[in-house]
């Protein structure tokens, strides 16, 4: 039992929170001259600290990758025998989490520093370069382990129980018996990646960087088209938001043939990499790697599809809502991104949005509200947050077992979406940490990303829930309502029409009916036409496949959203119907791992059905509600 000292103090430590969150609460949302999201003097704090979380330096981690190196031989001096005895296959196991570790400790350290600083080519290189090797030397493991027979793999482990925990890496080696090449044709193929399919990406950031998107404004000064579109989506001067709309795509168009160049080229080389596996194409072999297949797929787009009228009402409500209280005659997609009151949106400093964000999510217990406070902290040096040129655009998080977790953002500048990026990558770093406290092996804390996209959708469910539910002004209350859809709350039907794009893109170029962004333009705007109401009255809009930025960085991942966003509206209606039933399974799943197949995961922790078609059924009837909702507030 706690002492009654101990009672009292933690009852005013929250007192003291409480009010100190109330004010915080209360400054974003009015004031807005001279606002600093990052105070004057803090921004050092807000940039990773590489050589406590990392390396020293550059030449610290060069030097640190001769261990890297000779654990990587000692992996190799087991080519052609890892299943030679159980010693040997369970040596090989142990051995790769080492390797594995290290791999990723260096390539992490790589990828950021090109990220903090674009201009860093040579640490691009060498993180491309790291890969593509670590694939070539690694790949006999999995080829040998899928050819390791049933009987034999029961006798290793009745030999050596210490196996057991690897059964699942096993069978997942032999899901690829039928899609395997030879060793000479893996290795081959994992080398020349960086020039099979990363290229196009290249190109992407390249036109990105020399295209002269301009400059709009007005009385408070100009803003970068392309660098600041938040704020500009966001200003409370009409004409600043339509100018800046327009001059986006003007600037997406100047290079549109050479998008169109990248893309496909891209298509085409995954499809015959897929084909070289004995896939039928690239969207065959990325289903796979989900436990997926095509038709259940199509069905779950269809079904979304089916049901998009939510989505459509939900537009119409918004552009009837601004035409209403603003008087316009005509409302345009500029027009519903700002404040309809005349003053700026709230703006969040990121100490005030850290403070909200952990209240927000303090629901999810104490070692995960521990640890949410650690990363924040920015004396950890875990986060680099610092707007500037020549930086990443977005928000990514990156960890693993024996590498620290971190956060990255483009540039954090107050606006609710800075606030919901941190929300979203935080989550994927928190989970990360969790499965590291919980001891899951090297080998089971990579799995389907539609799980991980599940849980960060879920928090940025609650995020807007929280705003909506303390604030008092109805101006602002709608604002958070609002930013429950905006965020991700209809990610299912968004992406989804993301998706059936890339897929459409994918199957024409694979039939040689697309050459050139005319017929991408085309292809895009018949599909969006099914989704959006906009699409028809903004022709800028057939470019989404150029502003589909994983299109390019990450192809063909956008499905993991649409089932993220599935999930994580299951698991919304779990939380707000039982929370004490829920919340403890949850996190179960959250620090397992991935040591099974995803559905049986879901089914063992949460009883959820990937397969049941009541989940779409279900998460439309909980938008419906959210949307009359929207509906009832705005008619107050």
């Amino acid at each position: 039992m706690k002492s009654r000292t101990s009672l009292l103090t933690q009852l005013a430590s929250a007192t003291l929170f409480l009010f100190s969150l109330l004010s915080l609460l209360s400054y974003p949302v009015r004031c807005q001259d001279n606002f600093l999201a990052i105070p004057n003097g803090a921004a050092e704090q807000y940039h990773f600290n590489f050589a406590r979380n990392f390396f020293a330096s550059v030449e610290a981690e060069k030097a640190e990758r001769a261990n890297y190196i000779a654990a990587l031989r000692e992996l190799e001096g087991l080519k052609g025998k890892v299943t030679a005895s159980p010693d040997n296959l369970l040596r090989a196991f142990h051995l790769y989490d080492k390797v594995l570790i290290e791999f990723i400790r260096h390539y992490t350290y790589l990828y950021l520093r090109y990220a903090v600083n674009t201009t860093d080519e040579a640490s691009n290189r060498e993180a491309s370069k790291l890969d593509a090797e670590f694939s070539k030397r690694t790949a006999f493991l999995q080829r040998e382990l899928m050819q390791i027979k049933g009987q034999v793999l029961n006798r290793f482990v009745e030999q050596e129980p210490d196996l057991r925990i690897y059964l699942f890496a096993v069978e997942s080696a032999r899901r690829y018996q039928r899609h395997a090449l030879s060793l000479q044709e893996e290795e081959a193929l994992s080398i020349t990646a960086p020039f099979n399919t990363e290229w196009q990406y290249g190109l992407y950031q390249e036109l990105l960087r020399r295209t002269q998107f301009g400059t709009v404004g007005g009385a408070d000064g100009q803003l970068d088209v392309r660098r600041q579109r938040a704020g500009i989506a966001s200003h409370p001067d009409r004409a600043v938001r339509e100018a800046g709309f327009k001059k986006l795509y003007l600037g997406y168009a100047s290079q549109r043939d050479l998008y169109a160049f990248a893309l496909i080229n891209l298509v085409r080389a995954r499809n015959r990499l897929a084909q070289l596996h004995h896939f039928e194409d690239a969207v065959e072999e990325a289903f796979f790697k989900s436990y997926w297949n095509e038709a259940e797929v199509s069905n779950l787009l269809e079904e979304v599809k089916k049901a998009v009228d939510v989505y459509k009402r939900y537009q119409r409500l918004r552009a009837d809502h601004v035409k209403k209280q603003m008087g316009y005659v005509d409302v345009n997609l500029w027009d519903v991104s700002a404040s309809l009151t005349g003053e700026r949106l709230p703006r969040f400093t990121i100490e005030q949005a850290s403070a909200v964000l952990r209240e927000a999510l303090s629901p999810l217990g104490s070692e995960y509200g521990r640890e949410l406070a650690l990363l924040l902290d920015p004396s950890n040096g875990r986060m680099d947050i610092v707007p500037g040129n020549n930086r990443k655009s977005g928000g990514f998080s990156k960890g693993f077992p024996g590498v620290a977790t971190v956060f990255f953002s483009g540039g954090f500048a107050g606006y609710y979406n800075d606030m919901r990026v941190l929300t979203h990558e935080s989550t994927h770093a928190i989970h990360r940490q969790l499965m590291i406290n919980n001891g899951v092996l090297p080998a089971y804390a990579e799995g389907p990303h539609y799980l991980f996209e599940s849980f960060a959708i879920f928090n940025e469910l609650l995020l807007p829930d929280y705003l909506y539910q303390r604030e008092t002004d109805p101006a602002r209350k709608s604002y958070f309502l609002e930013q429950f859809f905006e965020g991700k709350g209809m990610t299912l039907f968004s992406v989804a029409q993301e998706e059936a794009i890339e897929l459409a893109i994918y199957s024409a170029v694979g039939q040689g009916k697309i050459e050139n962004a005319d017929a991408l333009d085309s292809l895009t705007k018949q599909i969006s036409n099914r989704y959006s109401t906009w699409s028809a009255k903004h022709d800028e809009l057939k470019m989404q496949w150029i502003t589909s930025t994983l299109f390019y960085e990450d192809p063909l991942y956008d499905i993991n959203y649409v089932y993220g966003a599935l999930l994580a509206l299951k698991y919304y209606e779990m939380f707000t119907r039982d929370p004490n039933q829920f919340l403890p399974r949850y996190l179960g799943l959250m620090r397992n791992g991935f040591n099974a197949p995803p559905d049986v995961l879901l089914k063992r922790y949460l009883d959820i059905d990937l397969h049941d078609p009541g989940l779409v059924t279900d998460a439309v009837r909980l938008l419906q509600d959210k949307v009359d909702l929207l509906e009832a507030v705005y008619s107050k």
